[in-house]
């Protein structure tokens, strides 16, 4: 339901779900400053299974914050909102960072603690002018909400000294490489990483290229097909049209549907993904950020390990509510994978989270608690294979806009030589979810829509 509030003539403000479990609520306007030409954009957020802790892993999750509008005469563009850094406000038990590229605003606990969390009363300040909109301009709002990890700076291993294809190792040794703040060096003696067949023999891994050692966020669960449905349907007809998935959504842009609203979505390739992580003001992470996000800060790695730390398989074979918001395990009651075609399908995102009684192993967590990093779909990062790849900038940020043509004009974002896939999929072998496994770490796409492949988005912390 819209609520029509006042910046001069009217405004509209709604509230989008955009993530798994996570809600905004009660998004207003209020405090229209015509001299600074700002508003204040008031919401609750809350979600389920938070998390903040200072021993073991000492990370915490989070809400990454985006604001879109558009203007409601003339063009139906959705815009991305400049926000201002002083002035924001968060509710209690919360703390709030605006980036300093002013696209949005992560909120986390603000303390240790474990379970549901509800910030309500907070706020941000649109520069509207600073947007181009003017004070008696009649625009509509929708704020956003996206469940985040936060990843800490530290040292970490790639590879296991295992048998994964094309694992990273040191030198002329199966050794795990060690991650520091140190340049990396490329070969296959000494101390270098060698990239194992699959990467350079020589040179120097470029320093703007995201090893995973220093602190970054990514999303807690792949890309869902409601999340996705609302990126579309906030897209004018052509942008949503080069972005829209074959087979899955129903309806007409803007009102298209998502059937399976908390399954993973598929039929995704590169473009798709940089197109989505440049609107959220998000970047894709890169296979060796991938390592970090499943492996730990100075976790000595096991031998051909999985994400979730061991090298137990249980594999989903059956599931409960198919297809349905509160889909669930099924057989066997310890399943913590959807890998090698043994249920066939994606799933809801984050299934093998139990509410009680969980372990790692049996949700199949990265070390850090973000969930299905081996399973259910492949993922697209950012590779070590090619040039392209090894000249991605985890420095940049996506901006919020897209090109005429409904791309990103990121960098070198659209181009599939950059990108890679890592873990597994439903239909893929089990084996390609091990964590250091890199037998598709280089695979190029070419733009073809492939629907075991999905989406998950990082930022670089500041």
């Amino acid at each position: 339901m819209k609520k029509i509030l006042l910046i001069v003539i009217a405004s509209f403000v709604t509230a989008i779900t955009f993530a798994n479990n996570i809600t905004v609520s009660a998004a207003t306007l209020s405090g229209q400053n015509t001299t600074a030409h700002t508003e204040v954009v008031n919401f609750n957020v809350a979600w389920e299974n938070s998390w903040r802790t200072s021993i073991n892993e000492s990370n915490y999750d989070g809400a990454w914050i985006f604001i879109k509008f558009r203007r409601l005469t003339g063009s139906a563009d959705w815009r991305h909102c400049t926000l201002t850094i002083a002035n924001s406000v968060v509710g209690t038990g919360g703390t709030m960072t605006v980036q300093n590229d002013l696209k949005g605003a992560f909120i986390n606990r603000n303390a240790d603690g474990i379970g549901n969390v509800s910030f309500t009363g907070n706020q941000l300040v649109w520069n509207y002018g600073a947007d181009g909109v003017a004070d008696n301009e009649t625009v509509e709002i929708n704020v956003f909400g996206l469940e985040m990890v936060y990843i800490p700076t530290g040292a970490f291993q790639l590879g296991s000294g295992g048998s994964e294809f094309y694992a990273f190792k040191t030198g002329a040794t199966d050794a795990a490489f060690n991650v520091t703040t140190a340049p990396i060096t490329f070969g296959t003696t000494g101390t270098t990483l060698n990239t194992n067949g699959y990467g350079p023999t020589t040179g120097t891994l470029p320093a703007a290229y995201p090893t995973g050692y220093n602190a970054f966020w990514v999303m807690k669960y792949e890309t869902t097909q409601q999340q996705y449905v609302d990126f579309l349907n906030h897209l004018d007809l052509a942008r949503a049209t080069t972005n829209n998935t074959p087979g899955i959504f129903t309806g007409v842009h803007p009102n298209l549907v998502a059937p399976q609203p908390e399954r993973t979505v598929g039929n995704i390739n590169s473009q798709r993904l940089a197109a989505l992580a440049d609107w959220s003001g998000l970047r894709p992470y890169t296979e060796m950020e991938f390592e970090k996000i499943c492996r730990g800060a100075n976790i000595p790695p096991v031998p051909n390990e999985y994400v979730w730390g061991s090298t137990t398989v249980s594999q989903l074979l059956s599931v409960l509510n198919t297809g349905l918001t509160n889909e669930s395990v099924n057989t066997p009651a310890n399943a913590n994978t959807n890998i090698g075609n043994s249920y066939g399908v994606l799933t809801r995102a984050g299934i093998f989270a139990r509410p009680t009684g969980s372990t790692r192993e049996l949700s199949g967590s990265s070390y850090y608690g973000v969930m299905n990093m081996a399973d259910n779909a492949q993922e697209i990062c950012i590779n070590t294979v090619n040039p392209t790849g090894l000249a991605f900038d985890g420095s940049i940020n996506g901006d919020g806009y897209l090109n005429a043509t409904g791309n990103s004009d990121i960098n070198n974002w659209t181009n599939s030589l950059s990108y890679g896939w890592r873990g597994s999929s439903f239909n893929f072998s089990p084996l390609y979810g091990r964590t250091s496994d890199r037998n598709t770490a280089g695979k190029d796409d070419n733009g073809s829509v492939i629907s075991y492949i999905g989406i998950r988005l990082a930022r670089t912390a500041q």
